[in-house]
């Protein structure tokens, strides 16, 4: 039985395929071949005309077991699909079918179809894939920080050998638990939180403080490098991993290095008051001569100075311990402002200021610390004034709209660059400047940190060598706290 013994529209069908297809008789005799299939065998350096020829002679190398398997099909009747490695005079991989034809009268097999698919491409990769993962666990399990991966129940599915010597457990103690039954209780709503953003996938990576709780019942404070692991095809989240590193050394001496700080801070307030006071009188001795009225003015301005330092530090070390708080009380805004500006003008006395008051009147009162709030306009005019020219103008715009106080202050000095406007807000962090000495770096910071214990914001527009315009907005709560 040769070709005609199969129809025309499966020869149609045949022909059409991409993969390589033949049909052997029950002698294993092709008699059909689709061009795919010459092309192949073309390609590989077989004959291109096999009809009549036997499928062992025009490829000597196959074993007995696809033999056996052509033996089991024409016997049974059933289809069989497997991968199988071949050395067609190439190695590869191929995904063979091979499929039998049923003579509807006899019910015997007749035929068998053969598809070869090569599979080589896909098999490669997926052996490049394996190696990778073996690659990446081993890389994960030599890093020097913990690494903590969880599924999307935040259930664990592989730690590193740093972390579990970080916690005192073994492998086999952590693997399908969730991370929550290791975080110390007052840090579990900071990783409840970061787990809903990622669900929500308003943040899918970040950075956060934990403290985890040892096997033998001590705590490891952490940095942890969260992120968030999705499926790109179904655009969902499959899991998370965490790089955690132990902060604990680091978090002892900051805590030792706070303290320290504070007490200083705190030790120096007294005496400083009492030079300072002093020396207030003695500048006020109507007998003393004007060189040591100089000396006496210098001294007390330099007391001033330090006075400030220390209140600054006294701030520094309360908002780091996280007690730093304000004393909002009910003001009128338009005494405020006039208070302000007779303060800053005497400040300031060579100063070209221009203060503009807008949609300010009698009736307006506000919420805030009046104290507080002067500190944060006295250091924007101080850095205006120290970042820009004696003949150059500083804009002071003070004003109530949508129930909110805004403050501006703008100079026409060096502006910020942005390197340091990065940093800007962080403690420690200089202006460069040109025109005056360099301050303690803690003013931006306090002051932020003052803008944001009454819920308020504080932004900055910066060109260099035009300018820098800084922008406060505080809402006023008046009438919730009337």
């Amino acid at each position: 039985m040769g070709q005609d013994s199969l129809t025309s529209e499966l020869i149609s069908v045949l022909n059409a395929m991409v993969d390589p297809v033949h049909v052997i008789d029950r002698n294993l005799k092709f008699i059909f071949f689709n061009n795919a299939f010459k092309k192949w065998n073309a390609h590989l350096g077989y004959k291109t005309q096999v009809i009549g020829e036997k499928l062992t002679d025009i490829f000597p190398f196959l074993s007995a077991r696809p033999l056996a398997e052509y033996e089991y099909i024409f016997k049974t009747g059933k289809a069989m699909a497997i991968p199988e490695r071949t050395n067609y005079k190439r190695e590869g991989f191929y995904n063979i079918q091979r499929i039998p034809i049923v003579d509807e009268t006899s019910s015997k097999v007749t035929h068998i179809v053969t598809i070869l698919r090569d599979i080589t491409q896909n098999v490669t990769i997926l052996e490049a894939l394996k190696e990778s993962e073996r690659k990446y666990r081993s890389l994960i399990q030599t890093m020097g920080e913990g690494v903590w991966v969880t599924d999307k129940l935040d259930r664990t599915i592989l730690v590193n050998s740093t972390l579990l010597n970080m916690l005192g457990y073994s492998e086999g103690e952590l693997l399908g638990r969730t991370v929550t039954e290791f975080i110390s209780p007052e840090y579990l709503d900071i990783f409840k939180e970061v787990c809903e953003q990622r669900l929500s996938e308003e943040v899918t990576a970040s950075t956060y403080e934990l403290v985890f709780l040892t096997k033998n019942g001590l705590t490891v404070h952490t940095r942890v490098a969260g992120t968030a692991l999705y499926n790109e095809e179904k655009n969902e989240l499959i899991g998370s991993v965490g790089v955690i590193s132990d902060i604990s050394s680091e978090k002892r001496f900051q805590q030792l290095q706070e303290r320290f700080i504070g007490v200083t801070a705190h030790e120096l307030r007294t005496p400083l008051a009492i030079i300072s006071g002093y020396l207030e009188l003695l500048q006020k001795d109507p007998s003393i001569t004007q060189e040591h009225q100089e000396i006496y003015d210098a001294m007390f301005n330099n007391a001033s100075r330090l006075q400030q330092l220390v209140q600054s530090v006294h701030d520094l070390t309360a908002i780091q311990a996280n007690v730093f708080t304000v004393n909002p009380t009910k003001t009128n805004l338009n005494d405020f402002v006039i208070q302000f500006k007779m303060q800053i003008k005497m400040l300031y006395p060579d100063r070209l200021l221009v203060i503009d008051e807008q949609n300010i009147n009698d009736q307006i009162e506000i919420l805030i610390d009046t104290d507080r709030i002067t500190q944060v306009l006295e250091n924007l005019v101080d850095n205006a004034a120290k970042n820009s020219p004696n003949n150059s103008i500083i804009s002071i715009v003070v004003s109530h709209l949508e129930n909110s106080l805004h403050i501006m202050v703008q100079d026409e000095g060096t502006g910020i660059s942005n390197q340091i406007l990065f940093q800007l807000f962080q403690p420690f962090s200089h202006i460069p400047t040109e025109y005056s000495r360099r301050g303690t770096g803690l003013g931006l910071y306090i002051i932020k940190s003052i803008i944001s214990a009454h819920n308020g914001t504080m932004s900055v527009i910066t060109q260099e060598n035009k300018g820098s315009c800084f922008t406060i907005t505080i809402p006023n709560n008046i009438e919730n706290n009337a």
